[in-house]
């Protein structure tokens, strides 16, 4: 390589040895949004070219993470999020913007995580506690032990050698079926975690590693909330895979393996409150039925929440900058409701049902947006086939923007379901994965570099529109509890 001045600057350089490399930089991605020449002179075409032309969503995003930051439901940040949630609604000409409060239980704060080999290599890793689990209370010292165990039987096989050990969970080569939530009931399958927990503690073992699921080095986080920490079972850790297989390699030697652990998270001294976030515009002919629009404001903390869920709230609160720009007064209430507790096992969602027991049944359709920054493909319809005539309807004028596919499966992992199971229409956007199950998700790497603007764009679009066209319908979408086989009802990414 030639000689290069010392002069230059950062960026003359970075151009010098772009220039000197013979490789061209790879062409950007082609992106997956249609690109529509006109649009209709009708309300969804006006809403459509408002929201290209004046769209707010990744400016509200970039608030969220980089000015707030990560919303742990129960932490003072979520509440940051949720006073400037509600300014945002009022400015965007809602009324009747309020919260909503519901006990949640004690919130928990992560502390300084640590992890060392004492044996071997001495190598530090990264571990990121699990969320609502017991702090270590200083650095612990123990042996670690492979329980390679799915169910309480046979966990129970480890009795007697556990005492003052650190468990690796499972094998992530074993090939055994998961408990796939004890078929699909996840209050079964949080039992039957808690049992096993609970036989862990009582047999000794010091605290648990699990496997992240995502790759390169990632971490991961999730965990229950509103436990006593007296109940909560041991220390729990997530432990990227490339450390996690290398302690796994140096058990297979039949060697001891010790480790040095320490995990800081606490719970508050006294159960807190959670919150909704709601603002509507009212209704100018049947204000007392309801289009729902949502999102949780809530998010992990490993990262700042940018895809998980900064965009589908952002998402929603567009919905109302939108009908506020054009000017658009739809027929029935569209009321947007940004939602807490969702990443704890939908608390959030779940209370506004239970307060809303008595208007369900005014309510036309809940449409929630939860996968990430990727473009809305259309709706997931729960297994409601009696609905897809009136979907289509209105999905109709997006079809040229791509949101065509109205699936029969179920999604139970976001706040649509509560809603669902009580017998209201409420569908869950499809959406393009981008990185979101590969990287983003519960991971560190959820900041707004991410984001996808013209994908995230598309998507508020197509929020706004169903709920203008679900609005606007003549006819009421078919209320009543869809049966299912437990096949395929649960989601991958419901809250661990």
């Amino acid at each position: 390589m030639p000689r290069i001045p010392a002069a230059l600057s950062g960026l003359a350089l970075a151009a010098l040895l772009q220039a000197q490399s013979p490789f061209a930089a790879a062409p950007p991605a082609p992106s997956p949004v249609p690109v529509l020449k006109d649009y209709p002179d009708t309300p969804a075409g006006k809403l459509l070219r408002d929201i290209k032309e004046h769209a707010e969503v990744v400016a509200r995003v970039e608030h969220l993470c980089d000015l707030i930051g990560p919303r742990l439901t129960g932490s003072g940040q979520l509440r940051q999020a949720q006073a400037w949630a509600m300014g945002e609604m009022k400015r965007l000409g809602a009324v009747n913007v309020h919260e909503e409060a519901y006990d949640f239980g004690l919130a928990w704060a992560r502390g300084v995580d640590s992890a060392r080999l004492l044996t071997h290599n001495g190598l530090r890793f990264r571990v990121d506690q699990m969320a609502w689990t017991p702090g270590t209370k200083g650095a612990v010292k123990g042996d670690l032990l492979l329980v390679d165990a799915r169910n309480l039987e046979e966990l129970k096989a480890f009795k007697g050698q556990l005492k003052g050990r650190i468990l690796l969970r499972t094998n992530p080569d074993d090939k055994r079926p998961p408990l796939a939530r004890r078929g699909g009931d996840f209050a079964a399958y949080q039992a039957e975690q808690a049992a096993m927990m609970q036989f862990l503690h009582d047999e000794g073992a010091l605290a648990t590693l699990s496997m992240s699921g995502r790759k390169n080095g990632l971490s991961f986080t999730s965990g229950g909330a509103g436990r006593d920490p007296k109940q909560a079972g041991l220390p729990a850790a997530y432990v990227p895979q490339e450390p996690y297989k290398m302690l796994l390699r140096l058990l297979a030697r039949k060697e001891p393996v010790r480790l040095e652990l320490a995990l800081g998270g606490n719970f508050s001294a006294a159960p807190v409150q959670a919150y909704n976030v709601v603002g509507e515009i009212p209704g100018r002919e049947r204000p007392e039925e309801v289009v729902i629009v949502g999102g949780h404001l809530d998010s992990w903390d490993l990262g700042t929440g940018a895809t998980d869920n900064a965009t589908g709230s952002s998402a929603a609160l567009e919905v109302l900058r939108a009908f506020q720009a054009t000017g658009l007064k739809p027929r029935r209430t569209v009321r947007v409701v940004l939602w807490s507790g969702e990443e704890q096992g939908l608390l959030g969602s779940r209370a506004y049902v239970e307060a809303h027991r008595a208007e369900l049944d005014a309510i036309q359709a809940v449409l929630v947006d939860d996968m990430g920054t990727g473009m809305v493909k259309g709706f997931t319809l729960q297994g409601r086939e009696a609905c897809r005539g009136l979907m289509a309807q209105a999905i109709a004028p997006l079809n040229d923007l791509g949101v065509k596919e109205l699936s029969l499966r179920v999604m139970g992992s976001t706040d649509h379901a509560p809603f669902d199971r009580a017998g209201v229409p409420a569908f869950a956007a499809i959406q393009e994965p981008v990185d979101y199950f590969l990287g983003t998700h519960h991971s560190q790497m959820d900041y707004p570099d991410h984001l996808v603007p013209d994908q995230l764009v598309q998507g508020a679009q197509a929020m706004a529109v169903t709920a203008w066209e679900l609005a606007e319908m003549p006819v009421r979408l078919p209320h009543g509890k869809v049966a299912l086989p437990v096949t395929g009802t649960v989601n991958p990414s419901a809250p661990r």
